[in-house]
This record gives C-alpha cells, structure tokens and sequence, in this order.
C-alpha cells in the first residue's frame, strides 16, 4: 500500500470558496496542490481529474455546496515537540485516510487545524500551514482511522471525530463519559457547544451538562490572531439555543449572583459578533459579584498578559491554551481528603425563573503556554475559593498549583490530546515563577 504524509509548508489564511479543489486527491490518489482554481472551460476536464473515474456529478455539486458553505478560518498554528520515546516512525498521528486505490494518507495531530464533514457527500481537511484545503469525497474512501500511538486517553480513542471534529484541539480536556452529539434527548446527557465566527475561527468550545444545567469547562485558545481588540463590550446575555436545557435570565435575575463569564468578553473584542457569543448564559457560572469582579477578575487579566505580553513570561507565547471552569460536583478532593464542591444553597431567580442553578464553591483554570522557536509547553493551573466577601490578593502565585494537581481535584483530565510523553511532563510541572513572572506583583 502506498503510504503518504502530508506535511505543511505555510500558514493557512482564510481559503476562497472558488478553491474548493485547489487541494484535493487526484484519480492515483495522490494528495495534490492546484493553487489556481478551476474555472472556465476546464472545468470539467479537470474536475474529472481530480476526482476518481466513478465521478458522480450530483455528488461534485453537492460538494462545491458542501465547500462553498464550510469556508473558515484557522486557529493558530502550533507544533508539537518530538519526545524521544515517540512512535517508531517519529510521527504523532492524528487521522488516516485508506483510500480505493490501495493508497493510505496520514495526518499528524500537529499538522491538523480542523476537519469540516458534510455527512454523505465528503471532508475538508484543514492544515495549520497550507494555503488550501484538503478535500476528499467518501465515495473515494475505504474507512477513515483516527488511532495515535503514544496518546492513549486522546478524545478521539473514544469520541468520533464526526461528531465531535473539533474535540482533538490542545485546549480541549477529555470529554465526559455522558455526552451526546446531538440536542435532541440531551435533556439528561453533556453537549459540546463550539462558538466561533467567520473571521475569527473559533470563540471558545464548551461542555455543558443539560441534567445538572451548569457549565462543566470551557475552553479556548489565545493568540496573535485572536486577541484583536476595538469591538465594544455588548452585554447582551442570553439563552444559548444550542444546547437542550439553557438556563434563562430570570434564572439570575434578583438571585444574589452575578453571570460570570468563563471565556471573558475581554477575551474575544476582535468583532462584535465575538464578542456577543461570550454572553450566552452557558458560557456562565453563577458568582458572588465580590469574587467575579475581585480575585477571578484579576486572574483574568493575569491570563491576557500572558499571552500578549512578553514581561509576563519567561518566553514568547506563541499560542495559550486555557480552560476556565467551577466545581458542579457534589464532592471534590483537596489534599487527599472530600470536601463539598459546591454551596447548598442555590441561585434561585425571579418568581419567572425556570431552574435553581447550583454555586460552585471552588473556581479554577488550567493553563498551557507555547513557544514554537523552541518547541516546548509550560503549564500552570490556578484554583479559588468561590466565597462571598473581599478577598485580600497580595500574591497571585499562592492560588496556583500544577495541572496535575487540578486533575486530582476536578477528576478531569486536561490537555489529554498531547502525545501522553509531553502530556506527562506538563501534568508534572510545578508552578514556575522563573517562567510565569509578575504572578506575585499582580495582586491587589
């Protein structure tokens, strides 16, 4: 079987529908570049040669619908470091391809942006360094295999990448066992909710536990591309139609509580449309305003430093990687002994309200800093007590612990698509106030 690698050589910029086939498989089933669209009157001369000697043109047509309609933009690129003890052909593999003609094509996990599907009729594969799209119709495939050696407890070893197709990115944690892909009978299940625009690519992703109505992590990335600023703050919060039980506003309203954002609207000012997806209420945990606008606030700010701001680490960040999340579970293991994880009481709205929201008494993030020059991950995870009264911040750095540490409170398992040799490594770091700087200046 004749075996290719796709290796990328240039970062991806927003692709023109018209470049629907400017990458694609040709009838050998090689993977092959045509940077200039095909168009005119060779149209379908080379429409047929790119595609396999069965060429349906009901399905071509569907696709150019299919391509036309699933235009994006790309996250930021990154790389992951090579461990030595990686797989015996050097590659992280994220997807595989076996194609009719006896032709294999392989992805690596660090290679990929995003794959968009149109069930039925094909998938685009995206590449963090190419200038096009990869395009492949399912009638030229025999099975699609999405095993990585070396990353045993990757989202997709158990997940469907078709289900859930943003689910291998590197902020993402390990979804829970009780999720479901689709909004019909979710009422007592999880749903991951991905945000993003046009321009902008992705906002933030989230999991949301419809039983329980409360948010379980949400996460995103910041980086050059998306930390833009000019859009105004637009305070339009709102029920999120996504998901199969949302709270509502009079869920809050005179509740005591304020919404507080996880993926902040500070965080997403690139545009307005940006910046209004911060603002579903999914995209909330109930607050105690003393905490959502003191210690949780300047964390906030702590985390945008250090990703725009070279004074705040001892690298440059190329790409963070954050989940911002609360404690929605009954109990929580803080120095090997079970504590509740959250308050009794819940946040009980107006006499229209729809649900009582439960309070998490314990706030947190996990964090993951990249350097592509050097190719290496810091990490550094902080953890609050979500009470109601001032908080004296003298010292930032006396609230963070490793990642590790935060998976043995949470039981959630963060950055777990990182081969499992460097997921290892970063689990284990110990806060380093050498690298993360300014942490014990940035209290109040």
């Amino acid at each position: 079987m004749k075996k290719t690698y796709i290796h990328p050589m240039m970062n991806i910029h927003d692709i023109e529908p018209t470049n629907f086939l400017a990458a694609s498989v040709t009838s050998d089933g090689d993977a092959v570049d045509t940077s200039n669209p095909v168009s005119g009157d060779a149209d379908d001369a080379a429409a047929r040669e790119l595609f396999d000697d069965d060429f349906d043109i009901s399905k071509f047509l569907w696709t150019v619908l299919f391509l036309l309609f699933s235009v994006t933009m790309s996250a930021q690129s990154y790389t992951t470091v090579e461990p030595a003890d990686a797989p015996a052909d050097g590659k992280t593999h994220g997807m595989t391809l076996y194609l009719k003609n006896d032709t294999q094509v392989t992805y690596e996990l660090q290679e990929l942006s995003h794959v968009t599907y149109l069930p039925g009729v094909g998938m685009k594969v995206y590449l963090k360094n190419a200038t096009t799209s990869v395009d492949y119709l399912f009638q030229q495939m025999n099975k699609i295999d999405y095993a990585q050696d070396g990353n045993d407890n990757a989202n997709w070893k158990d997940y469907g990448w078709a289900d859930y197709p943003e689910a291998w990115r590197l902020e993402y944690p390990h979804l829970s066992a009780n999720v479901t892909p689709t909004k019909e009978g979710a009422e007592e299940k999880s749903q991951i909710i991905v945000k993003r625009t046009d321009d902008y690519g992705i906002t933030f992703s989230l999991e949301w536990d419809n039983a329980k109505v409360a948010n379980r992590w949400t996460c995103y990335e910041l980086h050059a591309g998306n930390t833009l600023t000019g859009a105004d703050r637009n305070d339009d919060f709102k029920a999120d139609p996504e998901v199969a039980v949302s709270p509502t506003l009079d869920d809050y309203k005179n509740s005591g509580f304020s919404r507080g954002h996880l993926c902040p609207s500070a965080d997403r000012q690139c545009s307005k449309e940006q910046n209004k997806q911060t603002f579903y209420l999914t995209n909330m945990q109930p607050q105690y305003q003393s905490h959502n606008g003191g210690l949780w606030s300047r964390l906030e700010t702590l985390v945008r430093d250090f990703a725009t701001n070279d004074e705040y680490t001892a690298l440059h960040c190329d790409t963070l990687y954050i989940v911002k999340a609360a404690t929605i579970t009954n109990k929580v293991t803080i120095n090997n002994t079970e504590v509740d994880g959250v308050y009794t009481g819940k946040c009980i709205g107006n006499t229209n309200h729809t649900h009582e929201l439960l309070v998490p008494k314990y706030f947190y993030m996990a964090l993951l800093h990249y350097n592509k020059e050097t190719d290496s991950y810091h990490s550094i995870a902080f953890w609050t007590d979500h009470i109601d009264g001032t908080q004296s911040v003298k010292n930032l750095a006396d609230y963070a612990i490793s990642i590790e540490e935060l998976q043995n409170r949470t039981g959630i398992d963060f950055f777990c698509n990182l081969p499992d040799v460097i997921e290892e490594a970063v689990e284990q770091q110990e806060p380093d106030l050498d690298f993360w700087k300014k942490i014990t200046k940035s209290g109040s």
